[in-house]
């Protein structure tokens, strides 16, 4: 087996900067009402002399535009368990540890080509995200954990791929990296035991003896000896992400850049689970329980982040907004199955109705739904009432049904009927009893009789010809039987 850790090195900070780093000293407090600390400090604040453990009361001394944001320890697990979820199209086998997640990535190598190109896209992704995570690899999940919070500390450690080099990768690891009671930790330093490499040496009945069997234990599970059975990570049944803004942001553009980090996290839970959506909620928080809500609706599921953030910067686009934002969030409730688009040299008739469809959805959301409508043939024998117009996201459906139906009808049928018919048919003048429209009618095709309507109360008996003027213009006419029987113009030919 073959492990991955990711290590979420100043978490709280992380997920304070997300949206983008703060300009002005910032930090994250802990600890008691009465005397909060310095828990994690930004760049700036660094720069300003302020320290983790420090008071934040001593901060405030060196830095008087300090920001202090409370630690939040569940907004803290549910971003790891979105990691999670996230990491899922890498691998079935993701396991929330700590401050981290572990993936199990031996079935995984073959298709991403090998580690290298596997963390490589790890990495990758997890900057898309907003995040910034230490990497271990190691054949156990507490190997890998453990390279992982070195490379967060700084020290220098290499990947672990082969089981046999695991014992001397691990040998010059500082103990302080174990989950080991902080008691035994200093025993063990006042003993003269500061490396993995002294602890392996010492016999395993002494360590059981003088510090618990399960001490030992952990070290058969770091190097391999016993298993260590991980609870797979299971996401929930919809998707739900949240992200902070550094500051007011008082434009759409603005928006943007964190709304695209949402959408890579969307796409990467979307892809675990083989799911897209067809509804995705974006909600902008103004402050004071005041926010602005944007429905982006899909004619089919969608997931891909860049196709979504063009929709949501078309709909962003025609808002006015009455307050600066604060914070956005994405709410998928529906989750469907998701069928990915083949890239193909020559698409077919798949990729181009999907891409006829996602034209319609950008045009509908720089437009509006009631500007941008599909065209579909109607059951229905009179001309005027064959086709029927629909307003919605199903408009790039009903433009494929009505292409559907017309292929479906004999070309006979419509061999002589023209592509375009009058808003209203134009009554014809009649010369003993003849048509004319600009010179004398010649009727070269029909007639075609159409009788239909009785059943609704709009009731045609006509008779249908093709006919040309001496200009050599093809019109599509007809003579209706009742009331005066009149000549009307009802197409024209192209």
């Amino acid at each position: 087996m073959l492990w991955i850790a990711l290590e979420l090195p100043s978490l709280p900070l992380q997920i304070a900067e997300r949206a983008g780093a703060s300009r002005e000293p910032l930090v994250i407090s802990e600890g008691t009402v009465q005397r909060p600390l310095v828990a994690c400090p930004n760049e700036a604040a660094r720069r300003a002399g302020i320290h983790e453990g420090q008071s934040v009361a001593a901060a405030k001394a060196l830095a008087g535009d300090l920001r202090v944001l409370p630690r939040d320890e569940n907004v803290e697990r549910e971003t790891i368990e979105r990691l999670a979820a996230w990491a899922g199209q890498f691998t079935p086998m993701v396991s929330v540890d700590g401050q981290g997640i572990v993936l199990e990535i031996e079935a995984s190598l073959k298709l991403f080509e090998g580690h290298a190109k596997l963390t490589g896209a790890i990495q990758r992704g997890v900057r898309e995200i907003g995040l910034h995570a230490a990497l271990g690899i190691a054949p156990t999940a507490l190997a890998a954990r453990l390279f992982a919070r070195a490379e967060a500390r700084g020290l220098q450690v290499r990947a672990c791929v082969a089981p046999a080099d695991l014992r001397q990768r691990l040998a010059d690891l500082p103990l302080f990296l174990l989950d080991w009671p902080g008691k035994t930790l200093a025993h063990l330093a006042d003993l003269g035991v500061l490396r993995l490499r002294d602890m392996l040496e010492l016999p395993a009945e002494g360590i059981a003896k003088r510090f618990g069997p399960e001490i030992v234990a952990s070290l058969d599970r770091l190097m391999g000896k016993l298993p260590d059975p991980r609870e797979p990570y299971a996401p929930p049944p919809r998707f739900r992400s949240r992200i902070e803004l550094p500051a007011e942001a008082d434009g759409v553009e603005a928006l943007l850049f964190p709304l695209r980090r949402l959408l890579a996290e969307f796409e990467g839970a979307m892809r675990a689970r083989g799911s897209g959506v067809q509804r995705l909620e974006l909600a902008l928080d103004h402050g004071r329980r005041s926010r602005t809500r944007v429905m982006l609706d899909f004619s089919s599921p969608e997931r891909e982040a860049d196709f979504i953030l063009a929709i949501a910067r078309e709909k962003l686009g025609r808002l006015t907004l009455a307050a600066p934002t604060l914070a956005l969030g994405l709410r998928a409730e529906a989750l469907l199955a998701y069928v990915p688009r083949e890239a193909t040299w020559l698409p077919g008739a798949r990729e181009l109705a999907l891409d006829r469809e996602r034209l319609l959805e950008r045009l509908a959301a720089r437009l509006g739904k009631d500007r941008v409508f599909g065209i579909a043939i109607a059951d229905d024998h009179r001309p005027e009432n064959g086709v029927r117009y629909a307003f919605s996201q199903a408009a790039a459906k009903n433009a494929q049904l009505a292409q559907v139906q017309r292929k479906s009808v004999p070309d006979t049928i419509f061999a002589q009927r023209p592509t375009w018919l009058l808003h209203r048919p134009q009554r014809l003048i009649a010369q003993e009893g003849n048509p004319s429209y600009q010179g004398a009618l010649e009727l070269i095709a029909g007639p075609e009789r159409i009788e239909a309507g009785w059943w609704d109360g709009d009731e045609v008996s006509r008779d249908y010809y093709v006919a040309a003027n001496p200009r050599g213009e093809t019109f599509w006419i007809y003579r209706e039987h009742r009331g005066a029987q009149a000549w009307y113009m009802h197409g024209v030919f192209a």
